[in-house]
């Protein structure tokens, strides 16, 4: 039986973790009011899962919304919020927040937490919902004020978790990670791995279905 792999995520980043994993997939992005969502739950880490889940039943809600007839789905969607000195941070989205967030946590140390759901659409309904939540601690280099304002500048830390990527021009600034490097990067294959394989869907099935 034949079942499609659906990202509920917009994040290219996540989208490449599973197309390196040889995990076939389709992609739908989910439309959530992040901010309100959280307004009322102060732990990064319940933050993480929250937002993940509201994705994934999002995604779900739009597959369901369709009158066509779909193949057993399986949606996977994931969220990240970073801590620092127990509070929780977001996407910088403006340059004067990146660099007032890079000034602050340089030479430290902070906790990046990754939600993941799992929505398996069986038979027109959702049928079951998993979740996990992956942790990782995250140690920055102490940088210049100046390497900071030249990173800003790229752009590539406005729109990511805590202002920085374990890809690109932020992994010149990252001195160590203990934890699942993927989570960090947005989605972990092995939690993704362990919930589908709960859900009686094996991974190395689906790598035999790309060759």
């Amino acid at each position: 039986m034949s079942v499609t792999i659906l990202l509920g995520s917009a994040s290219s980043a996540r989208a490449a973790i599973l197309t390196r994993a040889g995990i076939p997939f389709t992609q739908l992005a989910a439309d959530i009011d992040e901010a309100a969502l959280v307004t009322d739950i102060p732990e990064p880490r319940v933050q993480a899962q929250a937002l993940a889940t509201a994705k994934a039943h999002a995604v779900a809600n739009k597959l369901l919304h369709d009158p066509q007839p779909h193949e057993p789905t399986y949606i996977i969607a994931a969220d990240s919020v970073f801590e620092f000195e127990g509070q929780a941070y977001g996407k910088p989205q403006r340059p004067e927040v990146a660099t007032q967030r890079w000034r602050a946590q340089r030479g430290k140390t902070g906790m990046l937490h990754s939600g993941h759901t799992v929505v398996a659409v069986l038979g027109g309904r959702k049928q079951r919902i998993l979740q996990e939540t992956v942790s990782a601690t995250v140690s920055f280099a102490d940088v210049t004020d100046s390497v900071i304002d030249d990173y800003v500048a790229t752009g590539e830390p406005l729109f990511v978790a805590g202002g920085f990527t374990l890809e690109g021009h932020g992994a010149t600034m990252i001195t160590g990670v203990d934890g699942d490097p993927n989570a960090v990067l947005g989605l972990s294959l092995r939690a993704v791995r362990e919930m589908l394989d709960r859900l009686g869907v094996s991974m190395t099935a689906l790598w035999i279905a790309t060759e």
